[in-house]
């Protein structure tokens, strides 16, 4: 199960870096979202793109919401921001989804690319 986050997706629909690795999970069955992703990608979506955009992402697996999801968050931040690193929340939380899930994350976040670095054993696609 590969997440996708919000950057993978723009460069989907951008034809962008990571595109060929989003439509490859597509075309596989592999592509799960979690709800800050949906969140995301739903408050900026395109009039004009919207309802394609919703049909390709309810064919995605949506993953459920971990338990403590926001306690495991907000103790990841805590521990993160004491070695220095000030993680954004949304991607706080999407790594709790990822580690809970087992799930790969297909991403362009710096964040969640600076916390595997510092430790949090985050799985990421090669693209």
């Amino acid at each position: 199960m590969i997440l996708v986050d919000t950057s993978a997706w723009v460069d989907f629909f951008r034809d962008e870096r990571l595109a060929g690795a989003v439509d490859e999970a597509l075309g596989e069955g592999l592509v799960a979202v979690c709800g800050p992703v949906v969140l995301e990608l739903r408050r900026g979506l395109a009039a004009r793109s919207r309802g394609k955009v919703l049909a390709l992402l309810e064919g995605c697996t949506l993953l459920e919401e971990p338990e403590n999801l926001w306690d495991h968050a907000g103790d990841l931040g805590f521990s993160l921001a004491r070695r220095g690193l000030n993680a954004k929340s949304l991607d706080l939380v999407i790594a709790v989804y990822a580690l809970s899930h087992d799930a790969l994350l297909l991403t362009e976040s710096r964040d969640l690319r600076l916390m595997a670095r510092e430790g949090v054993p985050l799985r990421f696609v090669q693209a």
